[in-house]
């Protein structure tokens, strides 16, 4: 259970606050048999939500009536915007975010409300298309957006030296209730004092990522899984990225909780070659 608290850089914490903590409804897809019954056409598969709705109610409390109106105008001027809508978990005081947009701000004036003018009721909708929320994170710098009391680590990315090929990896992340499968990875490919190609990276039982183009020596590959986009120097390289047949679109690859095993196989000698992942914790 958790509650939301903060909005971009608006606070959320006020009186008598409700938050909508459900999951959102799941996309179902069924064919009607002639005989009676149903086809799942999902199968076993399990299904996400789409865009999914946070509701806040709470109430605005003020010195004075220019205050509150202040405070509530502040409000109506978020409304539509795009940012970082955080939780605090219930119980662990843990903070995770996604990204959100403010769709509607309603309130209404009653009597007593109107008696004492320093009190307004107002609830805040919120829609989301993240799957997941973000937890703690690695591999980021100072001036990715991060406020600094995110709960993120500084420097600590997982680097790798690619001194063998292939060369095999464990990535391992916490498999406590509540851990969501990670579906947003940015992957840098450095390849060092020559250049490096045939690029596959393979997760066990997983999907793959392989680059059919030419790193350069002294460049470095991007693939962000989240964004899906492919950069070679900032340039566009999105032409020469080839997905697994098991890849999902909607995620190119995926780190399930728990240890993943890793494979990077690549043609190319000598020094200087690596492998970064950056990613955060994802948690339902």
């Amino acid at each position: 259970m958790f509650r939301l608290i903060v909005f971009g850089t608006t606070s959320l914490e006020y009186y008598n606050q409700v938050d909508s903590i459900g999951s959102g409804p799941t996309p179902t897809q069924y064919q009607v048999l002639p005989e009676g019954g149903a086809l799942d056409q999902y199968g076993s598969q399990q299904k996400h939500p789409g865009v999914v709705e946070y509701t806040k109610s709470l109430r605005l409390r003020a010195a004075t009536p220019t205050e509150l109106t202040n405070l509530y105008l502040g409000l109506l001027q978020l409304r539509g915007k795009r940012d970082k809508l955080y939780r605090r978990v219930i119980g662990s005081g843990l903070i995770h975010w996604k990204w959100a947009r403010l769709v509607e701000v309603s309130a209404k004036r009653d009597y007593e409300q109107a008696k004492f003018q320093v009190i307004q009721d107002v609830e805040l909708r919120f829609e989301s298309a993240e799957l997941f929320w973000h937890g703690d994170q690695t591999g980021w710098n100072l001036d990715s957006g991060y406020f600094l009391d995110d709960g993120l680590y500084l420097d600590a990315g997982m680097s790798f030296d690619l001194t063998t090929n292939p060369f095999t990896i464990t990535l391992g992340s916490v498999s406590d209730m509540g851990r969501a499968p990670t579906r947003s990875i940015r992957i840098a490919i450095y390849a060092g004092d020559t250049p490096m190609s045939n690029l596959v990276i393979t997760r066990t039982d997983g999907e793959s990522l392989q680059y059919a183009g030419v790193i350069p020596a002294g460049g470095a590959l991007s693939i962000d899984t989240g964004l899906m986009q492919v950069t070679m120097g900032g340039a566009d390289a999105y032409v020469d990225l080839i997905l697994s047949p098991v890849a999902d679109l909607a995620a190119w690859f995926t780190l399930q909780p728990g240890d993943n095993e890793i494979a990077v196989d690549y043609t190319g000698g000598g020094t200087g070659k690596g492998i970064i992942f950056n990613l955060s914790e994802a948690w339902y």
